[in-house]
């Protein structure tokens, strides 16, 4: 049982974070049904309310699923991400069963950082392309993102992806039949409260944060990717080609 006399905020907290750690160290399976929420309440010795909130917020996280009318069950298994130099987002979640889409959410132009005209071979403040990507998996959001290329070479390049939903569909529009990703940079961090907004997770949560090349196959490189997923949602497989 919780103490009574910690402060009613902290107690869903705390109640949640045990039932995190259950989950973490599998004695809670994936996909087993949760007791309800009276039921978890007396366990903790705290209130209904105290105990919706800290489900509410495991679901928000993807360590649970609501299913209303249902019950409550423990999230599914990481998506198995594999990295390799023909990584595609579409043909990763098609392999495991999962419904892949994704959001063009707002695009603009601006002068490439020094660290974005490195990556595109492009002088210091040369006007890039930048999109903001959401990519979805059943409909539920698991990762965002910011894509860099040459505005010079991929203007109008928004409208044809947003028409189409397939970066690469968008690339053989503009004379890129086949790309290659280079080396993935991924670390480890907590969202950003824009990121969390939009992914429906808290500011308390892990994301996968990384950095993606692709180049076509002439070797030119074609954009850069900076983004990142849901730690709870995916979990990425580095594989040799």
């Amino acid at each position: 049982m919780i103490q009574s006399d910690d402060a009613p905020k902290v107690l869903w907290r705390r109640v949640a974070l045990t039932i995190r750690d259950r989950i973490l160290n599998g004695e809670l399976s994936r996909g087993e049904r949760m007791p309800s929420g009276e039921a978890i309440a007396k366990e903790f010795g705290v209130n209904r309310m105290t105990a919706r909130r800290a489900l509410a917020e495991l679901e928000k996280e993807g360590f649970l699923r609501i299913r209303h009318g249902d019950g409550t069950y423990v999230g599914n298994a990481p998506i198995p991400y594999p990295i390799n130099k023909r990584t595609r987002f579409d043909r990763n979640l098609n392999a495991v069963g999962v419904d892949p889409s994704r959001e063009l959410l707002r695009w603009w132009i601006e002068p490439a950082s020094a660290e974005i005209a490195a990556h595109l071979r492009l002088t210091e403040k040369a006007p890039v392309l930048a999109m903001e990507i959401r990519a979805m998996a059943g409909g539920h959001s698991i990762g965002l993102g910011v894509r860099y290329a040459c505005a010079s070479r991929f203007a109008g390049f928004p409208d044809v992806f947003a028409a189409s939903g397939s970066i690469s569909e968008a690339l053989r529009q503009f004379d890129v039949p086949e790309f290659f990703r280079a080396p993935t940079t991924v670390s480890a961090r907590l969202a950003d409260r824009r990121e969390a907004g939009i992914l429906g997770c808290s500011t308390s949560q892990p994301v996968l944060s990384y950095i993606a090349v692709d180049s076509d196959n002439r070797g030119d490189i074609v954009a850069i990717f900076k983004g990142c997923f849901v730690a709870t949602f995916v979990e990425m497989h580095f594989e040799n080609d």
